[in-house]
């Protein structure tokens, strides 16, 4: 186990999490950032949705609160009006 959450800090450690639809701007750069709002974040969970259906594995990094969900040439193209899921923690 990662260690317990306990005393005061424990609300610092609660995961964020949100919901991200591409506009045509980020479709056209192949990249959408997100600001995510917990600078301390050091994991992740992504999920692209597409019509209804799950798409692909987006090429996802996270630095200092910002998720960064990218084209990944092989399996992942980022395209209007998918929907990106997202947990940092």
């Amino acid at each position: 186990m990662a260690g317990s959450i306990s005393g005061i800090d424990w609300i610092s450690r609660m995961p964020v999490s949100g919901v991200h639809t591409v506009t045509s701007a980020e479709a056209g750069a192949d990249k959408v950032e997100i600001n995510t709002g917990m600078s301390g974040a050091a994991g992740f969970i992504v999920q692209a949705v597409r019509s209804g259906a799950v798409v692909g594995a987006p090429k996802a990094s996270l630095a200092a609160g910002v998720l960064t969900v990218e084209t990944n040439s092989t399996t992942y193209d980022v395209t209007t009006s998918d929907v990106i899921s997202w947990i940092v923690f």
